[in-house]
């Protein structure tokens, strides 16, 4: 059974592709962190071990078990250690070393390389004469942020599949299996931008969930003050938060939620509230609903473009709309 929750067309490739003995030699799978390329790297890990039913992880049998313990003598894990920004030329050196050797428990090694848009260019390049002359018995999946972070030598030696965000009710249903009350899991799921990893962990994370909650309340805040009260609360805003780029994710979602209801689209838990949560009463057309989410698009680009990230946040400020 694989783990991995959603990207059914994905899975049905790799599924295909194994029961045909057609997968190739290398895998890449990108996509937004926790976004699932990881449990999905791991459910082909054992997909391609397993000897109960092979093509089908079993998660029973001592090659599953071993791969769910990240402790199986013919996996081999590449990710980047603590404290350092790039993955060594080293690390993919002993990952030769390995994939070299002749499978000890299973029918073939797998090795898994996390990040690998963080390989450093002598890694890379290391990487690429394994890439060009793969030994027999062996499968390397790789993951990455985005096939443009990635050199262009490996890309065209790689099955690269891109995994996107999940539908939310899909993420909420997930989150509602695993015990999280239907508030908060029509919450997180809205939060999480489809990335499902992101939504389990912020779950079982209740200081990750109230700052997220105190992002919207701050938009809330916002929007029933007035000019004045509102330059007072971008001041409260870049005191306490550090990640800017999040507020903008989390405000255009909470905008996104406010265009589906204004268009009868459901977007409501079973108790009729909000997913996004804070219902507001705003008297304004879809159209200027879409301006806002414009300006909060503009603003992410100026402070990317590192303009002076308090001149951004006012001028949004000053043109988001009143709350009655």
């Amino acid at each position: 059974m694989w783990r991995t929750v959603g990207h059914e067309r994905v899975q049905r490739f790799l599924q295909r592709a194994l029961a045909q003995d057609a997968l190739g030699h290398a895998i890449l799978f990108t996509g937004p962190a926790a976004v699932g390329k990881w449990t999905l790297a791991l459910d082909l890990t054992a997909a391609l071990l397993c000897e109960v039913q092979p093509n089908d992880p079993c998660w029973e049998c001592i090659q599953c078990k071993g791969v769910a313990r990240l402790q199986h003598p013919d996996l081999h894990l590449v990710e980047l250690e603590e404290g350092r920004r790039s993955i060594r030329m080293e690390q993919v050196a002993a990952l030769q070393q390995a994939v070299a050797l002749r499978p000890y428990q299973a029918v073939q090694r797998v090795s898994v390389i996390l990040d690998a848009h963080l390989l450093q260019p002598e890694a890379s390049q290391r990487l690429l004469k394994t890439l060009e002359e793969p030994p027999a018995h062996n499968t390397l999946i790789l993951t990455a942020s985005s096939t443009h972070l990635m050199p262009q030598t490996l890309l065209s030696r790689c099955q690269v599949w891109r995994l996107t965000g999940l539908p939310r009710r899909l993420v909420q249903s997930e989150l509602e299996r695993r015990g999280v009350s239907q508030p908060d899991a029509a919450f997180l799921a809205a939060a999480s931008l489809g990335r499902m990893g992101w939504a389990i962990a912020a779950s079982m994370d209740p200081e990750l969930r109230e700052r997220e909650e105190s992002l919207v309340r701050l938009l809330i805040q916002t929007l029933r003050a007035d000019r004045a009260s509102r330059m007072e609360l971008i001041d409260h805003l870049l005191d306490d938060v550090s990640d800017i780029d999040r507020l903008f994710d989390l405000w255009s979602e909470w905008w996104r939620s406010f265009l589906l209801v204004q268009a009868g689209v459901s977007d409501h838990d079973s108790d009729n509230r909000p997913a996004m949560g804070h219902d507001v009463e705003l008297s304004i057309s879809p159209q200027e609903a879409v301006s806002v989410i414009k300006r909060i698009d503009e603003a992410r680009e100026w402070v990317r473009a590192n303009v002076n990230v308090r001149l951004a946040l006012e001028t949004l400020a000053l043109h988001l709309p009143e709350a009655s």
